[in-house]
């Protein structure tokens, strides 16, 4: 990838500070966490420095693979803004996100405002989460949102570390983006982004094809920076 380019364009929108030099690092990659999502932070200068680590070792470093990690992982949270899903939801809200779950704001209201209790209820009971708070133990955490008693324990055994004891771990930006990029070579997702395959690394990451038309937005945003 011709850096320079780069780092000019981050500069020109703002989010680059740095000498234009070529050299990739923290504060590039923090920049780009920053443009992603609009607006600089601890979290994308952290995570900008743990990037500066994990993007060289899982090879996610050509244009268009940058371009579709940083595009679903903004999905996932929320621009990175958060590391942690936010489950306190309105009865609306509920509604809107497990339909099938809570057909009527009446089924809703109970877990409204709930937290733990609504994890509980929708994340437990299936894919390893067999104890009564484990919903609530294993909701979404870090770039990919690692949901679920045995994806924890899937980055346990692929990264050697013990966030299924700890599974806050996976909420702190070196080892969040560590399992997000483990979890992303592992499922051989920078193929789908060497074919720019929007839809097909959606579905890698997220099971599905939730948040795809964001995905395309912030896509087609770190074209132009990137590409």
């Amino acid at each position: 990838m011709d850096t320079k380019p780069v780092q000019l364009r981050l500069q020109a929108a703002g989010h680059y500070s740095g000498r234009i030099d070529g050299d990739f690092g923290p504060l590039s990659y923090g920049g780009l966490f920053s443009y992603t999502g609009g607006a600089a932070s601890a979290l994308t200068r952290d995570l900008g420095k743990a990037a500066a680590e994990m993007f060289p070792r899982y090879a996610i470093v050509t244009p268009l693979r940058l371009a579709h990690a940083l595009a679903r992982w903004a999905v996932e949270t929320r621009g990175f803004r958060v590391m942690e899903e936010d489950l306190n939801y309105s009865a609306k809200r509920i509604v809107q996100v497990w339909p099938s779950r809570f057909p009527t704001i009446v089924a809703a209201q109970p877990y409204a405002g709930k937290p733990q209790a609504l994890a509980n209820k929708v994340y437990g009971g299936r894919y390893g989460n067999d104890n009564v708070n484990d919903g609530w133990l294993h909701r979404g955490r870090g770039p990919t949102q690692l949901t679920f008693e045995d994806n924890y324990r899937e980055a346990k055994a692929l990264t050697g570390i013990d966030v299924v004891g700890k599974p806050d771990l996976a909420s702190e930006p070196h080892t969040g983006l560590l399992v997000a990029c483990a979890y992303w070579d592992a499922r051989k997702i920078n193929a789908a982004a060497d074919r720019d395959d929007v839809t097909a690394v959606c579905r890698l990451v997220q099971g599905g094809a939730g948040g795809l038309a964001e995905q395309r937005a912030y896509l087609a945003k770190l074209k132009k920076v990137l590409i």
